[in-house]
């Protein structure tokens, strides 16, 4: 066995090792798992979130803001997400969806 062989052996046999190794550092985006909420419930959420002035706050970067307006924009969001409002916007997304999807059928892709 000469020095070309016994290297090209030992590159093959170390490449045939890292190969497993390699194909596992994807394993954390395998689990996809689809969503709970549906399209409209979450543009509902999205509505009811800044109309409560939780994204305002959740935004800002002023250091000086006073904890006391965290929590009424919290206490604002979930007010609001439990108040018949959410289910009514829930409802008009979802109809803005039906409408879409209903007006794209006789359209083919290209």
């Amino acid at each position: 066995m000469n020095a070309k062989t016994l290297i090209a052996s030992a590159l093959i046999a170390l490449s045939t090792a890292a190969v497993p190794a390699f194909a596992q550092s994807y394993s954390h985006l395998d689990p996809i798992t689809p969503s709970q909420k549906s399209r409209a419930e979450v543009l509902a959420d999205l509505q009811i979130y800044r109309e409560s002035g939780l994204a305002a706050v959740d935004r800002t970067e002023d250091f000086d803001l006073n904890p006391g307006q965290r929590v009424k924009a919290a206490a604002r969001y979930a007010e609001l997400k439990a108040s018949p409002k959410y289910a009514q916007l829930v409802q008009q997304f979802a109809a803005k969806e039906a409408a879409k999807g209903s007006s794209s059928e006789g359209v083919s892709a290209r």
